[in-house]
Order: C-alpha cells, then structure tokens, then sequence
C-alpha cells in the first residue's frame, strides 16, 4: 500500500484509551473531507498488527500518524508537532496543514489535489489563460454538498483514464469575491476553451447534482477518446 502510492497517511492506534478515540475521530473526519484527494489514508490497530507497528513506530508512540511520500517515511520537525498540538489541537485543518508542508510541492499542495484552489482573482485569471481546455467549479463552501460531487467527479475521471492528465485543467473557487468578480452563479462548473468561457452549453449549474451528471458533462469537454470507460474503481484504502 505505501509502495504503491505516492501519498500516504497512516494513523497507528490502540483501541484504549480517550486518547486513541479522539485522534482516531479526527483522522476519519479528516479522511472524509480529503477522500477524493490524491492521498491514501489508512489506519492499523498496534495491537492486531504488531509487526507492522513495530516496523515503523516506537513502542510508547502510539497514537501517531505517518505521512509516506513516494514509499518513504516523511520526518516532521518537533515544533511542527507541537504546532499541531497546540495550536490546532490535533484537528482536521492542522493535519492539512501538516500534509500540505511536508508533501506539497508548492504553498496550495496542489500536487496533492486533483483539482487547484484559485483563492484570489488573479489566480483565477492566470489558471484560465494558462490552460487550453480549463474546468472550474465555483462553490459556497469546502466540502459541501455540490463541491463534494465536482471532486469525486473529477476524481473518477483520473480513474478511468488511469493517467495523472485528463487532457484539462480542473480548478475550484470557494471565495465569495473571486465567483463575484467571475460574474458567475454559484454553485456551478464553467468550462473555458483558450481563456474564454464556453458560451453555449459550457456552463453546468442544474438544481439536481449527481456524480453521474457531473462527469458526463465534463467529459464532453475532454479530449478523451470514446473507449475510456466509465468511472474509476473504488479508492483503496488501507
């Protein structure tokens, strides 16, 4: 499994303790909001597997997390934990940030996303003109309803094709300031070909959004060909 993924994430625990229940929640939260991130999480139980855990954490260690970048082990600086600890008190959002330092290759960790965060305007235009074909989805929140759809759809889309391009830039944007400036509805996927948005049918913001209807709509925009087949397999996890 940490072989055969670029990004791992692997929380070690014990199935005693306050402790261990509360680290464990916060890694299944943070697994959930990044599922259809680029990073493979797994958990092991120290007592089931204790060769494994043995292997890679120090007795008194437990719980840990382990991030593994191309098969290796990624070491984290002290203060980095404590930062962790006491700033962000083990949340989702501090575990994310750690992800992010250690195994981004840029400040946004796109490498760790299929899809990058256009977080000002001139981002926003830069990844536009910097893209023959760009898909973009605009969307309220992190992780709501409609920008949980987008990611498994473009998520599904690099399953099925099995290549780290689709053959498109795929973005999102979940500042207000930067869909208002766009001058488009939210929530809603635009298509642009060569910097300009697709003026008829390039836009898709229905009432009802499935994975299904997402994924057929942007792929009529992919230079895909007709053989691919539909979807990808289930994530594995560990």
């Amino acid at each position: 499994f940490i072989q055969d993924n670029d990004y791992v994430y692997v929380l070690f625990y014990s199935t005693k303790g306050r402790l261990n229940i509360d680290i464990n929640a916060k890694f299944e939260q943070l697994a959930a909001e990044w599922k259809w991130s680029r990073i493979h999480f797994g958990r092991i139980d120290t007592d089931k597997d204790r060769e494994m855990a043995k292997k890679w954490v120090e007795p008194g260690m437990v719980p840990t997390n382990v991030m593994y970048k191309f098969g290796r082990p990624v070491e984290v600086q002290p203060k980095d934990f404590e930062q962790i600890r006491d700033r962000y008190q083990g949340s989702p959002e501090g575990q994310k940030w750690m992800l992010t330092k250690y195994m981004g290759e840029d400040s946004d960790g796109a490498n760790l996303h299929y899809t990058a965060p256009l977080t000002t305007s001139k981002k926003h235009s830069k990844f536009i003109k910097a893209n023959e074909i760009s898909l973009v989805g605009y969307f309220k929140r992190d992780n709501d309803l409609h920008h949980k759809i987008f990611s498994e759809a473009i998520w599904s889309l690099h399953q099925s094709i099995d290549r780290d391009d689709i053959g498109a830039g795929v973005a999102t944007v979940l500042t207000p300031s930067v869909s208002k400036k766009a001058g488009v509805q939210v929530p809603s996927i635009v298509v642009h070909l060569d910097g300009k948005a697709v003026e008829e049918d390039g836009t898709f913001a229905a009432e009802r959004w499935t994975v299904k209807s997402v994924t057929e709509f942007l792929r009529q925009f992919l230079p895909l060909s007709s053989d691919q087949d539909d979807g990808g397999d289930a994530k594995e996890e560990l």
